[in-house]
């Protein structure tokens, strides 16, 4: 009568004639041949391993181990436990979460985004969280800090406030001496030019001088 109560396995199924007259044997098999029969693949028998090791009859540790007959109908009830659980429904939504607005009103937005949706360079908004954090509604800090949707109109004022392009860089003292030196060596430079100008003037006035005046010849005679 007992090959008769092992006949069945737990899914309902008939086993094969050489499962039943297996089942009374007492014979170990291996996982992959436990596996086999029970229909369940290699990982799935490796996670069943890790996860019910408690559940699996077995006999041995390690390469060693070996499975009874009786762990097919273990395995195969393992599978129908987790099958069941796959097709679990969703849960419902607490009271409170109900109660809650929608994922898209709470929102936050990265520095990213806030740089794509006001067409502000992420160099310039980040200055302006920088500078101006007091003024930008934000949740976090660093690298983890967010920011809600209102904030995309405080960047875009502080955008229309600020002036378009740099100011000039104000002249050092150092710069400024610098400057002036250049300025008062170039001075230099054309004062002599000047003056060379007009000694050149005068030679030149006084060779036209000599020209204008007769030419005297004489010739001795012998």
């Amino acid at each position: 009568m007992a090959p008769q109560e092992t006949a069945k396995d737990v899914g309902g199924g008939a086993m094969s004639d050489s499962e039943e007259r297996s089942a009374g044997t007492g014979k170990l098999y291996t996982l992959t041949q436990i596996g086999q029969m029970a229909s369940v693949s290699m990982p799935t028998l490796q996670k069943y391993k890790r996860n019910y090791q408690d559940r699996i009859p077995s006999v041995g540790e390690g390469r060693k181990q070996r499975y009874p007959f009786e762990a097919v109908a273990v395995l195969k009830e393992l599978k129908a436990e987790n099958l069941a659980r796959r097709g679990r429904p969703p849960k419902a939504k607490s009271a409170k979460a109900a109660s809650e607005p929608e994922a898209g009103a709470r929102k936050l937005l990265t520095l990213t985004e806030i740089s794509r949706i006001t067409k502000i360079s992420y160099p310039t908004v980040s200055r302006y969280v920088k500078v101006f954090l007091d003024r930008i509604p934000h949740v976090g800090v660093g690298r983890m800090r967010r920011f809600p949707k209102e904030a995309v109109a405080v960047f875009s004022q502080l955008r229309a406030e600020s002036r378009p392009g740099r100011p000039p860089k104000a002249k050092t003292a150092a710069g400024s001496r610098g400057s002036e030196a250049s300025n008062a060596a170039l001075a230099a430079r054309l004062q002599r030019l000047e003056r060379a100008q007009n000694q050149l003037a005068r030679e030149v006035a006084s060779l036209a001088k000599i020209l204008k005046k007769p030419l005297q010849v004489t010739i001795k005679g012998r």
